[in-house]
């Protein structure tokens, strides 16, 4: 009997623990990402970027439109990527105070324009469930993670205007 209910709880705990580890990724998200939601970037092309990341080498491939696009950053959570040299995307997976099509997570895309040279904005986020279907509202997002994507909007630089722009 006794072993009986050790079995019983390691099988348990063996389930718990595995289904623990298999969390969501922004790597496994971009990989499966509709080529609509970012048209610069084909499937092959979200492939070839995470390859190169994961093998230490430049992570830069030719893009949709004949461009140079480069991922800079790859962790579980963050992807950064220069999509050409007047735009850059900072991808982020966060997670939210209510759950979403079952999910406690939700995907959140930061269009930024312009270089250090430049005028620099980003583009109020744009949400997705974790199955790439926009959200029609802002999520609620955990303190921790509203604050992290704070940090990644830039507001715009008026100082970076060409005086012409102004004039």
């Amino acid at each position: 009997m006794m072993k009986r209910l050790f079995f019983s709880f390691l099988v348990t705990f063996s389930t718990l623990a595995a289904v623990a580890t298999d969390s969501v990724t922004i790597k496994a998200l971009f990989k499966e990402m509709p080529d609509s939601v970012i048209p610069y970037l084909s499937k092959n092309n979200r492939l070839d970027l995470i390859d190169f990341m994961e093998s230490n080498m430049k992570a830069e491939i030719t893009n949709a439109f004949g461009g140079k696009s480069l991922m800079t950053a790859l962790t579980n959570d963050y992807i950064n990527i220069r999509l050409n040299a007047a735009c850059q995307l900072d991808i982020l997976l966060l997670s939210t105070t209510q759950t979403t099509d079952n999910q406690s997570y939700i995907i959140a895309i930061v269009r930024t324009v312009g270089n250090e040279n430049d005028v620099i904005e980003s583009e109020s986020p744009q949400f997705y469930t974790v199955d790439w279907k926009p959200l029609t509202a802002d999520p609620l997002l955990t303190d921790t993670d509203r604050k992290r994507l704070e940090s990644y909007l830039k507001p715009l630089k008026i100082s970076k205007f060409p005086n012409k722009a102004i004039n």
